[in-house]
């Protein structure tokens, strides 16, 4: 909109790279009585910590990246891809209940790449960012066969969580809903075969293409101190759960149908009756990535203050879905008196 045909079709290689720096950099707003010296002004980005902190005891520092080969779904915009980006990155910082503020953004861009392509990535970085209270305050800029973006998110904590500190006998719990971002690739993949409703559809694929980190329940569960060990869901249920077990060395007794499998918004708009018998429940729940819930636990005497626990449901759709044993019994699914053994598979690099 307002853009002539000229602008469109212009290339990022007739900017040149001060050119491109110049028009990314103006993109980004930031607070100068806290960021004096922001993105492009300068060899790095200079910020006033004292201001920036507000009173908290730790810096986190995360980094991510995405590349367009293996982490952009078929259909997604590239304001969605400049979105994701951040997000994976404020999906880190809220696993550990920190408080997001800086942001850095490494862009890998091919030479014959529209500016009104990276316009919008631009715009997606800016708003993910913003929407958190976070500033992009630098980054860099490369010529790259495909569109690769890392980036780097800093954050203050008064008292991180960490994955290591779930106990035995603790509760195992989750934040939303899972399974909606492997609905959205299910819908991607079998195209018309998968007979959904078209709001299903729009609502799966905004999950998969533009993630919603849980910043804020990050913060709530830190604070309430009551949360022993916490990591965010990237790589599907399965592997968080390996990963927490391994870290605070414990195993898990998971409560399959306690998981919330596919949002309220989804199910509302399915016609009818939801019918997973199309899909795997198992499939989109446990083993795919994409979700960027929070899994964690807490001690059990959480179970008596029900006040602290209607809030807790309240404001994040906390669901407990099992409980932590001895490390020697592993991760499994109990239904009745029988366990079942839990595949340890999802999204993996190599």
């Amino acid at each position: 909109m307002g853009q002539s045909h000229t602008e469109v079709k212009k290339l990022i290689e007739e900017l040149g790279e001060i050119g491109l720096i110049e028009r990314i950099s103006k993109k980004f707003l930031v607070d100068k009585q806290t960021v004096t010296v922001g993105a492009g002004e300068d060899d790095c980005a200079v910020i006033d910590i004292a201001k920036a902190k507000a009173g908290h005891k730790y810096l986190v520092v995360t980094t991510d990246t995405l590349q367009e080969s293996t982490h952009f779904p078929t259909g997604i915009s590239p304001f969605q891809m400049g979105w994701s980006a951040v997000a994976v990155n404020l999906s880190d910082i809220a696993a550990m209940g920190a408080h997001p503020f800086a942001f850095t953004i490494a862009m890998g861009i091919p030479a014959h790449t529209e500016t009104v392509f990276v316009d919008e990535v631009v715009e997606g970085i800016e708003k993910c960012a913003s929407a958190y209270n976070t500033a992009v305050v630098g980054g860099d800029i490369t010529k790259s066969r495909e569109l690769i973006l890392t980036g780097t998110c800093l954050g203050f904590a008064d008292n991180p969580v960490r994955r290591a500190g779930a106990k035995v006998g603790d509760l195992i719990c989750v934040t939303g809903s899972l399974g909606n971002a492997a609905l959205g690739m299910n819908i991607i993949k079998k195209g018309t075969k998968l007979k959904v409703p078209e709001r299903v559809k729009e609502v799966a694929k905004k999950a998969l293409f533009q993630p919603v980190p849980r910043v804020k329940e990050g913060v709530i569960l830190a604070d309430s101190g009551l949360v022993t060990a916490m990591i965010d869901i990237s790589d599907g249920l399965a592997l968080s759960l390996a990963e927490l077990a391994k870290s605070s060395n414990v195993g898990f007794e998971i409560y399959e149908d306690k998981v919330p499998v596919l949002s309220e918004e989804i199910r509302s708009a399915w016609e009818g009756d939801l019918d997973l018998s199309m899909l795997d429940p198992r499939e989109l729940a446990f083993y795919f990535g994409g979700d960027y819930e929070l899994l964690f636990t807490v001690g059990a005497k959480t179970l008596e203050n029900e006040g602290l626990m209607k809030r807790m449901q309240k404001e994040m759709k906390m669901s407990i879905i099992g409980t932590v044993v001895p490390s020697g019994e592993g991760i499994y699914f109990k239904k009745g008196d029988k366990k079942e053994k839990m595949s340890m598979k999802g999204y993996r690099h190599f």
